[in-house]
């Protein structure tokens, strides 16, 4: 067997058309991320069962579970419940801070700061690590999701296929993004939604990175079809028979919107402040403090174990209206305190699935006494639940359309999509720019990935006349002797010298190279005139013409400046424009444009 020659790969398939090439790599992504999903997925159940189940008697409840079983239920006090999750933060912080410090944290956030920052380059050793430390965070009761993981796993196979095979940043950007949308397809069952959460949660604004969709579509559908071949095709919920009554229950639906922004509000300050004004703070070694947020939320969970893991046994509960509204409102909120514990400390894992869960208790709490208190107002306190799911992460991460899109998939059922068209746009009106994630920048425009196509955009819409400032030009007339242009080019701090006959007419331009060969020569003083050393065939550009070709034409000619003349005079000359103009005028409105080091300003 001939031994494999990656050159020759790479040779070949650059021979193949973009569209061929793009829909095998895609592919060749997703089928990895399925086979990570389901491989973290199984480890994550494993290990919560062994650590969290076997050793506390602490189970979720499943659909069967009664509404009086819930109501009273209690936990099994296990002092077990403070040491494993203390446990298995140190472990996870060890391993992180010594082998990958970038998969600390909030594994969404590491794979927009790759996108922007690092020109999508992911270490190989991340997955591996960001799998087994996520694992002992969430699986040990840390209140995290999987998405952050699973993303990161995801994204760092389509880094490491990029640099096997030598691809440019731009395509290694899209790999990485669809390996992204693969993971979380899979393991959140949501291929669409997916495909549109990896190109939309870049942006703080409505932005999204439109030529991510196709690779991220391909990538999300391969990744779910292996994930649902392992464990079945189904939904990640079953809300039962849900609906909503037009046009009553829209006015609910909309105070409901105003209720999420402000949970929502409340969620961004917690889970920032908590990072900067308690973790960020502490005088202790970084490895040990995941630890510390551990032995937090094993506080919390001595209590109310319903926050720890992802709780989707609880979210079904909610779904079925099955608990108490205060009941709900309090585990809503006690996760919001759990999962900035637990990230912030450093602990591996994701934001989103714990936002499932406090929309999921938010909507159910306020469906529940919405209808106590306004029964033919609230028909359908149940579909609040499903609604609350999507509506509240719409807004915290400023990814609409995908929230939308994923609840739906996750519930099996578009009935509500009305509603949650509604509450979302609702929410994410009202918290602005406010977002969960930092390394999120406002638009393509400031996204360091894209400044090189927003260096030519911005010349190739801006005009001569903007840049170029009018000043006077020396003219040389086209019959002064050699002797005598030698002088005026000699005592000019100019560069470059329009030639013009009688009329002022421009016929040529010269420099102070044409005339360094032959300088010195004083014999050809009164033989030579400025026209025989002029570059005849002059090159120009008009005023309305646009910097960007300006720029072109000085690349194409090797020169410094050009004439500036007007189309109804093209022999006229106006002024010169140089290349140090052009480059001026770019800076300077660059400048005036939010940065990305200024985004973190804007996210309270």
């Amino acid at each position: 067997m001939k031994n494999f020659n990656k050159d020759r790969v790479i040779w070949h398939l650059s021979r193949w058309s973009r569209h061929i090439r793009w829909l095998l790599l895609s592919v060749l992504v997703g089928v990895v991320a399925g086979f990570g999903a389901v491989a973290f997925d199984e480890m994550l159940k494993q290990t919560f069962h062994f650590l969290i189940s076997l050793q506390t008697g602490y189970v979720e409840p499943g659909r069967e579970t009664t509404a009086a079983f819930i109501n009273n239920f209690k936990s099994p006090y296990s002092l077990l419940l403070i040491v494993v999750p203390t446990l298995g933060g140190l472990a996870s912080g060890l391993l992180t801070s010594f082998i990958a410090p970038e998969t600390m944290g909030e594994g969404t956030d590491a794979m927009i700061r790759a996108f922007h920052y690092h020109g999508s380059y992911v270490r190989p050793r991340v997955p591996l690590v960001k799998m087994v430390a996520s694992v002992l965070t969430i699986g040990s009761g840390g209140s995290a999701g999987k998405e952050g993981p699973i993303s990161q796993i995801g994204a760092g196979f389509g880094s490491i296929l990029a640099t096997i095979l030598k691809l440019r940043p731009r395509e290694r950007r899209l790999l990485v993004l669809a390996g992204a949308a693969g993971g979380i397809g899979a393991i959140f069952h949501a291929p669409l939604g997916a495909a549109l959460f990896a190109p939309e949660v870049l942006y703080r604004s409505t932005e999204l990175e439109f030529e991510a969709i196709l690779p991220c579509v391909v990538s999300s559908i391969v990744a779910y079809s292996i994930f649902s071949l392992v464990y079945g095709r189904q939904p990640l919920f079953y809300p039962g028979p849900v609906d909503f009554t037009l046009p009553n229950e829209l006015v609910p639906f909309a105070v409901f919107g105003v209720f999420l922004a402000v949970m929502g509000y409340l969620y961004i300050k917690m889970f920032h402040g908590v990072r900067h004004h308690l973790f960020g703070r502490l005088k202790i070694p970084r490895a040990l403090k995941p630890a510390l947020g551990g032995l937090l939320v094993g506080l919390i969970l001595y209590i109310y174990p319903q926050v720890s893991n992802g709780g989707y046994g609880w979210i079904q509960v909610a779904l079925e209206g099955k608990a108490f509204w205060y009941i709900m409102l309090l585990l809503g909120v006690l996760k919001m305190v759990a999962t900035s514990l637990t990230l912030n400390s450093g602990g591996s894992g994701g934001a989103f699935g714990p936002s499932v869960f406090m929309g999921a208790m938010l909507g159910g709490a306020f469906g529940a006494l919405g209808q106590q208190i306004a029964p033919g107002w609230v028909i359908h306190p149940q579909a609040f639940a499903v609604v609350g799911i999507g509506g509240f992460f719409a807004g915290v991460a400023k990814t609409p359309l995908a929230a939308i899109i994923i609840s739906s998939e996750m519930c099996a059922s578009y009935s509500l999509l009305v509603p949650l068209m509604l509450v979302s746009a609702i929410n994410l009106l009202i918290l602005g720019r406010a977002t969960l994630y930092d390394e999120q920048v406002l638009c393509r425009v400031v996204s360091p990935a894209h400044v090189r196509e927003f260096a030519r955009g911005l010349l190739q819409t801006s005009r001569v006349y903007e840049a170029v400032q009018e000043r006077p030009v020396t003219l040389i007339p086209a019959d002064m002797p050699f002797g005598e242009l030698v002088k005026k080019v000699t005592n000019s701090s100019e560069s470059y010298f329009p030639v013009v006959n009688h009329d002022g007419r421009m016929i040529g331009i010269l420099s102070i190279n044409d005339i360094r060969e032959v300088l010195f020569e004083d014999s050809l003083n009164h033989l030579i005139r400025a026209s025989d050393v002029a570059t005849l065939e002059v090159e120009k550009v008009y005023l309305d013409d646009t910097l960007q070709t300006a720029l072109d034409k000085m690349a194409s000619l090797q020169v410094d400046e050009l004439p500036v003349v007007r189309r109804q005079s093209p022999e006229q000359i106006v002024t010169m424009i140089s290349k140090r103009e052009i480059i001026s005028y770019y800076h300077s409105h660059l400048a005036e444009l939010p940065t990305p080091s200024s985004r973190r300003t804007t996210s309270s």
